[in-house]
């Protein structure tokens, strides 16, 4: 994945919260015309334009077309989620001897967090220029939450970087720091179709995912403890299927869901940044590849869109793209067995995630 980090960056008024902050949306831009907008609010992924094979700019995420809908929505379109992503079982943990109580806000367990809603402070690094004079930019964007954010303990400082590289990888790093121990799991909730954003459903494209095993899920997709084989179901994406293949399988895990909502463990947790899963449209030509640090990979396949309002008039189906949140497991703090979550003062949580965009 090394290569230069050539792209320009501006920063354009977006809208003001319902509590009175200003946020900006950055547009983040490469000489192959690929482009990203992020938002200052809850670090969202807004827009990615990439060339599909005739030449054709395709938005391929799905979102929102103001500040207010970001605020009234509840999809978690695009956004950077924590302090904890995916669930922690009965709203609760236990840490050092000391149980915290959370918000539960996705039936008794918590869901996410609340950096989806959090206003980040929004800047552009610009490197010293290189033996060619270009210099390569970074959109960094920090917020604090507090101590007792959704019940969690610690200050926790929290650092974002967005950047853009010349081949159309948009590499997502991810920081934080705390003054008391605390857990800390992030993602990204970006909703992929690259159909483009209104493109209908994903079912026909096509999507490979570099695990062996996923958890298996309770009725609340809460993992159960249990680590299950992908060869001979329909969580086998080992060499690329259809999305929509199995979709309406009565395996009880697909079932429960209405389609995809599990953590796949991947191949490759303990290699540095790995490939993780790679995309296709067949329509498009577009190809998205993902990679990580991390060890588990969230596929979502936005089972309980029902029309969603969106970008241009937009109503989002059912099935109307994928998400892959690349984190650590679900409900890690009920599963000792899972890789630990716990981050300390004097140390530093960070991972890497990467969206590479490439079009046949």
């Amino acid at each position: 994945m090394e290569e230069a980090f050539l792209m320009a960056i501006t920063a354009n008024y977006f809208g003001r919260t319902a509590d009175g902050r200003e946020v900006y949306a950055y547009r983040l831009e490469n000489k192959k015309g690929i482009c990203a907008e992020v938002l200052e609010y809850g670090c969202a992924l807004r827009a990615v334009w990439v060339p599909d094979r005739d030449g054709v700019l395709q938005d391929v995420v799905l979102g929102y077309d103001t500040l207010a809908d970001y605020e009234a929505g509840t999809a978690s379109f695009g956004a950077f989620v924590g302090r904890y992503a995916n669930r922690i079982e009965n709203a609760s943990f236990t840490l050092d001897g000391q149980t915290y109580r959370l918000e539960p806000n996705d039936g008794p367990n918590h869901l996410h967090g609340t950096f989806g809603r959090m206003v980040f402070q929004g800047a552009v690094q610009t490197d010293e220029p290189g033996e060619d004079g270009e210099a390569a930019q970074h959109l960094v964007l920090k917020a604090t939450s507090p101590d007792g954010d959704d019940g969690f303990p610690g200050n926790l400082a929290v650092t974002v970087t967005y950047t853009l590289t010349e081949k159309g990888a948009l590499v997502m790093d991810y920081t934080a720091t705390t003054d008391a121990p605390t857990l800390a799991n992030f993602t990204n909730h970006s909703y992929f179709n690259l159909d483009g954003q209104t493109g209908g459903d994903v079912r026909a494209q096509t999507l490979r995912i570099v695990a062996d095993s996923f958890c298996e899920g309770n009725e609340q997709t809460c993992p159960t403890g249990r680590i299950l084989p992908v060869a001979g179901t329909p969580f086998d994406f080992r060499t690329p299927k259809p999305i929509g293949q199995d979709l309406a399988s009565q395996d009880p895990q697909i079932a429960m869901c209405c389609g995809y909502d599990h953590n796949f463990v991947l191949a490759t947790p303990e290699a540095g940044l790995s490939l993780a899963a790679v995309a296709h449209s067949p329509k498009t030509g577009i190809t998205m590849e993902a990679y990580t640090t991390q060890p588990g990979m969230q596929l979502y396949t936005a089972n309980f869109l029902q029309e969603e309002p969106g970008k241009n008039g937009v109503r989002y189906p059912q099935y109307g793209a994928f998400c892959l949140e690349t984190q650590h497991y679900p409900c890690t703090p009920s599963h000792s067995e899972f890789p630990p979550v716990e981050l300390r003062p004097g140390e530093e949580y960070h991972q890497t995630t990467v969206y590479a965009f490439v079009t046949e």
